[in-house]
């Protein structure tokens, strides 16, 4: 038997280069999040609602990971899934296989894709005193984050009261930073990348934009036969999926709340009987 567990966490592109080392809780006081080199701690989404598309392994030996030979590629599931994966709540996405669903091969990368656009509702009020909240509210001002902190001029991110689902449409792995964000790549055995309806070619634009597409690489290469019994969760949770960041020592509120994304958890076995 070959087991192959995978956990990607697709939380490391943020609207900032935050790497919050808390997480809030309701104990968690203002003085705890300021206390933080990034002054920022992550919370789970109250809602996240995505629609998941697609699911395959694929062999880039002696290619690129990239790569869309259907030859090399076993699509394990392709069907449009929308759920809300708040609170207790997650998706699993790929469906029991049977023997008559496996493609022999080796594959060396899992595979899965994502809707570009995302709801998300959360947020966090600090324990103690002072008492103040950042919360998901109004409009985004980018494709991954909230700053309207004019509280009293309509919806306000630091006002509990505001707080409210939200639209988000991830257009650019990088806002802000230029051109050219449609692939994020931090050299650790998978990648993100957006890509243009066709499924296949990477966005050129943020106009462009589909979906996103993990490229997850195995911690070593899996072979499937006509026999195998294989059986896979591709799990997604939105843990820790917000991230929120005070200003300054906290007197001038919060300063943003932010998507990162899912955590997406694929876990393949292989057995052969």
């Amino acid at each position: 038997m070959k087991k192959i567990t995978l956990i990607i966490f697709l939380g490391l592109f943020s609207i900032f280069n935050v790497n919050a080392e808390i997480v809030c809780t309701s104990t968690t006081t203002l003085a705890d999040i300021i206390a933080d080199e990034d002054k920022s701690c992550t919370i789970d989404a109250e809602v996240m609602t995505v629609t998941l598309k697609k699911g395959e392994f694929y062999n880039a030996t002696g290619g690129s990971a990239y790569g869309n030979d259907a030859t090399k590629t076993w699509v394990i599931k392709t069907a449009d899934q929308t759920g809300d994966i708040g609170g207790t709540s997650s998706i699993n996405y790929v469906p029991q296989i049977t023997k008559s669903m496996n493609k022999p091969g080796t594959y060396t990368h899992f595979r899965g894709y994502l809707d570009k656009d995302i709801v998300v509702k959360g947020g966090h009020t600090t324990a103690g005193s002072p008492t103040l909240s950042c919360v998901t509210a109004g409009t985004t001002n980018n494709v991954f984050g909230m700053y309207d902190t004019n509280c009293g001029n309509g919806p306000c991110i630091g006002d509990i009261n505001d707080k409210t689902e939200v639209s988000i449409s991830m257009t650019d792995l990088n806002p802000g930073q230029g051109s050219g964000n449609y692939l994020y790549d931090p050299g650790s055995g998978y990648v993100v990348e957006l890509l243009q309806s066709d499924g296949e070619t990477r966005a050129t634009t943020s106009g462009n934009v589909d979906h996103l597409r993990a490229i997850i690489e195995l911690s070593s290469p899996i072979t499937v036969t006509e026999n195998s019994i294989v059986s896979i969760d591709m799990v997604f949770k939105a843990t820790n999926a917000l991230v929120i960041e005070f200003e300054g020592t906290g007197e001038l509120g919060c300063q943003s709340i932010s998507n990162v994304a899912p955590v997406f958890t694929v876990t393949a076995t292989v057995t052969e009987p």
